[in-house]
């Protein structure tokens, strides 16, 4: 988390338009520069605290889910129903997530010097004055879309990992590795749009009325600048998704390897 959080924090500005047409690169160095090393690891709170029991959760609720669909006598899941499974706890986690990421985003964006970077105040702050739903909710469906998007990232681990160990027996490390880093690409490659779009949403200032009236008006001011404005720090965020998300899958498959069946 910490050593992958500077991209973070690079993808979240350069999205956000606050970067501008910067490269990912410049944007690391502007932000060292104008603010001190500690900027890039603003919003680091929040996930830091939360993303064990955020990915336990959703790990837990694919779990269900894909077992709910197991037909009499289906020992392993097809391709098709884990990825329905997906899209349901993907649904499921956006309820949660959606707050952390809010604050997070407008953390990792903010320049004011002297500003209270701490998690609660913030969050008092954003419900007192814009309430629940404009407030910490603020870019809940742009969040929800993204996170049923899961299918690009449950779907492809499963698919790897079939091929890579077609005899159906426990994962190994390898093969967590792979079939991780597989995951974090097709997923990041399928959703970065949207997740821009709702960056743009999150990371806006907290106003009213809001600078966004919903994902159209976002996704106009992107497109402004064409269709690469949809993928403005797209490269930072792969560099990121391939360590992060092999090391999550690898902790995964340890744990399920280690409890009884």
């Amino acid at each position: 988390m910490l050593a992958g959080h500077p991209f973070d924090t690079v993808v979240v500005r350069m999205s956000s338009g606050q970067a501008g047409t910067s490269s990912a690169l410049r944007c690391l160095q502007d932000a060292i520069r104008n603010e001190g090393l500690l900027s890039v690891y603003k919003g680091v709170v929040p996930p830091l605290l939360l993303t064990g029991s955020i990915n336990a959760v959703l790990f837990g609720t694919q779990a269900m889910l894909v077992r709910a669909q197991l037909q009499p006598g289906q020992a392993t899941a097809t391709i098709p129903q884990t990825m329905l499974a997906a899209v349901g706890s993907g649904f499921v986690m956006s309820i949660g997530v959606a707050p952390m990421e809010g604050v997070k985003a407008r953390l990792q964006v903010s320049t004011e010097a002297g500003a209270d970077r701490r998690m609660i105040p913030n969050i008092l702050r954003i419900y007192r004055s814009l309430g629940i739903t404009r407030g910490l909710y603020r870019g809940w469906v742009p969040t929800a879309l993204c996170r049923m998007t899961n299918w690009a990232y449950f779907g492809p681990y499963a698919l790897v990992s079939q091929k890579l160990n077609p005899d159906g027996k426990k994962a190994t490390m390898g093969t967590a590795v792979l079939a991780g880093s597989s995951a974090g690409v097709c997923y990041w490659s399928v959703v970065f749009p949207l997740a821009v779009i709702k960056n743009r949403i999150q990371a806006a200032p907290d106003q009213t009325p809001p600078r966004y009236s919903g994902m159209a008006a976002a996704a106009r001011e992107i497109a402004q600048n064409g269709w690469r404005g949809f993928y403005v720090g797209f490269l930072p965020c792969i560099m990121r998704a391939v360590p992060a998300n092999a090391a999550c899958f690898v902790a995964f498959e340890t744990i399920m390897n280690i409890l009884p069946p």
